[in-house]
């Protein structure tokens, strides 16, 4: 078994534990002992409790890692880790990078130095359903790709209108593959896993959980050279989102809106803190001039 097949069966049995694999991977990078350790080892070197070490040890000598290739390949998916080839560069950068990656579609969009991301509110305005519109339109034109969270609102505009005009998108959800969340974005989940790209650092049958979303919107962030943002409100999963992206040196770009509107207090926070104000693609494509 090669050291990627390994740390796809670590992920496996420990994907809800990122600490405990970084422990694991500092230790053993290539992962040759994984398969000799005790329970008593993971749970004093490791710090897992000793019922978390005993469940580690006996999925590892339970799961069989040619099951779960097998099964990638029969779902129609492709799993690749923080080694391989086609591991975006830019997600590598931030601080907690993803060990492996679940995906279903067009792969090859993983290659594109061009990817902007789009979030939002769940519940957008007819403001930001027009401004993201129109900075789509005009940013598939120039090949960038569109990420987002295929959630409801502002991320499901954002993939809808890159499809409708004829761009390409990427959406990093908060479970597995074979769990579409939410339910009414079916049709869409269909149409990206066909022409697009569907991506999660869960395993396919993992569910989707609260605590599984704010991991999901590093991925969002890390993944783009910048991140737009339409509408948020002053404490929000895209505030987040945004954070994390400033943190980890993308540009984030924010769309003004009417002082009164609480869905747009976090946007003008944002601006104040140094995220430039965009009114027109223009604004957002002249900081990436080299690429474009």
């Amino acid at each position: 078994m090669n050291k990627e097949n390994r740390l796809i069966h670590l992920n496996t049995c420990l994907f809800d534990n990122y600490l405990a694999m970084s422990k694991i991977l500092q230790v053993d990078p290539e992962l040759k002992d994984l398969y000799r350790y005790s329970p008593s080892f993971f749970k004093s070197t490791f710090q897992l409790s000793a019922k978390s070490s005993e469940k580690l040890y006996r999925q590892l000598h339970s799961i069989s890692i040619s099951d779960i290739l097998d099964y990638t390949v029969q779902n129609n998916s492709k799993i690749i880790t923080i080694y391989s080839d086609m591991y975006p560069e830019l997600l590598k950068q931030i601080y907690d990078p993803p060990f492996v990656l679940y995906l279903k579609g067009d792969i090859n969009l993983l290659k594109s130095d061009l990817k902007l991301s789009i979030i939002g509110s769940r519940k957008p305005s007819e403001f930001a359903n027009l401004t993201c519109d129109s900075f789509v339109k005009d940013l598939v034109k120039e090949n960038w790709i569109i990420v987002s969270g295929m959630a409801l609102g502002c991320d499901t505009l954002a993939h809808k209108a890159a499809i409708h005009h004829g761009g390409k998108t990427i959406a990093v959800i908060g479970s597995g593959l074979n769990a579409i969340y939410p339910k009414a974005n079916t049709h869409l989940y269909n149409e990206m896993i066909s022409n697009h790209l569907v991506i999660s650092e869960y395993p396919h049958y993992i569910q989707p959980e609260k605590r599984y979303f704010p991991r999901r919107n590093r991925i969002i962030a890390g993944l783009s050279k910048g991140l737009i943002i339409l509408e948020a409100k002053e404490k929000s999963g895209t505030m987040i989102t945004a954070n994390f992206a400033l943190e980890n040196g993308r540009e984030v770009f924010a769309v003004p809106g009417p002082i009164i509107m609480d869905e747009y207090k976090g946007n003008h926070q944002l601006i104040q803190e140094g995220a430039k104000l965009i009114t027109c693609t223009k604004d957002i494509i002249e900081e990436f001039i080299d690429f474009a």
